[in-house]
């Protein structure tokens, strides 16, 4: 169910199923698979890697402007511009316009995490205009980089080519809005759960400092326990029977990571966080094609962040017992999280 309002929001919200029809998200193949070559050839390792030092050197930046401070909104002072100041780095926007591009994508979203017919007329007015924000600005820098080929991934995309295919105008901007959520909305959401995980699982951070090695499965551990994204909407391709029920070729399915991550059947003792935990099947990421396009580069900063801040703060102590989240049902990001010294 959409908006019923005036004919200028109908059209409006026609931008956010725009940005559905080209996703990579929502797109399987052969479209998918198009897309998704497309965009590797710009978005990959390389790209990637060569953002190490600015991420470590930003990580850096952020908890020493703090370091007297007495303590600080590990959201907002850290899980926010952290990586969206990535992202737009990567992109090669410019990253002073990250506050109404944050405001943008946080309209935006919201059909995404609730329940359509929950929404009211002003989430639908929000949403389309949000959308037709993004849709303009992202225009606009991908019209100054077709004219002006620049340094940044978004110049990369508007002229990458296989042949004489490239992306389209509706396409260009599915995949830049994504790789922008993508980059931040879900970044901020798993930096600052896990900060919040590791605060109140003091002996998980304290062996975290002790054994350094275990960063990586410490990650992975962080994915399934925090679950930043509690759902996935898939269309199924075959007919299938699971778990006694059947399932039809088209149908659409609400795939729940959270469950899935607290499955006993996977992960003894699931509400545990566990640093050293072996990780069979995590789903965080996604599986087989639908593998997140940026997980390579999420797990670099999740890395890199925390561990700069296990350095800068041996002891995590929270400055409340009490923690509120944001009102979407699948990003569960916190509303911020005050951090004392």
């Amino acid at each position: 169910m959409g908006p019923s309002g005036d004919a200028g929001a109908r059209r409006d919200i026609q931008t956010l199923f725009t940005f559905v029809a080209n996703s990579m998200v929502f797109t399987d193949p052969p479209h998918h698979t198009r897309l998704r070559a497309l965009t590797t050839k710009a978005f990959n390792a390389r790209a990637i890697e060569a953002l190490r030092p600015r991420i470590v050197a930003l990580a850096e930046e952020l908890l020493d402007a703090k370091r007297v401070a007495g303590g600080m909104d590990a959201v907002w002072d850290f899980a926010f511009p952290f990586p969206i100041i990535v992202i737009l780095t990567l992109l090669g926007i410019p990253t002073e316009d990250r506050a109404r591009i944050k405001r943008w994508c946080d309209g935006f979203l919201v059909p995404f995490g609730r329940a359509p017919d929950s929404l009211s007329q002003a989430e639908w007015h929000d949403a389309s205009e949000s959308a037709m924000s993004l849709r303009n600005y992202v225009g606009g820098l991908a019209e100054s980089a077709r004219k002006n080929p620049s340094a940044g991934l978004i110049s990369d995309l508007v002229h990458v080519a296989d042949g004489s295919d490239r992306l389209s105008t509706d396409e260009l901007f599915a995949t830049i809005i994504l790789l922008i959520i993508g980059g931040h909305e879900n970044m901020t959401a798993l930096l600052g759960s896990s900060v919040l995980a590791f605060a109140r699982h003091p002996d998980q951070w304290k062996r975290l400092g002790e054994e350094p090695s275990l960063m990586e499965e410490a990650v992975e551990e962080l994915l399934r326990y925090v679950c930043p994204n509690h759902f996935i909407r898939r269309r199924a391709l075959e007919d299938l029977t699971m778990g006694g029920k059947t399932i039809k070729k088209g149908d659409m399915l609400f795939l729940i990571l959270a469950a899935a991550k607290r499955d006993p059947a996977h992960f003894p003792n699931p509400e545990r966080l566990d640093i050293a935990r072996p990780h069979a099947r995590n789903v965080a990421l996604g599986q087989g094609f639908h593998f997140c396009l940026g997980g390579a580069l999420a797990k670099m900063e999740i890395e890199i962040a925390l561990g700069t801040l296990r350095k800068r703060l041996p002891v995590l102590k929270l400055g409340a017992e009490t923690q509120e989240y944001n009102d979407n049902h699948n990003v569960r990001s916190l509303k911020g999280l005050k951090l004392v010294w």
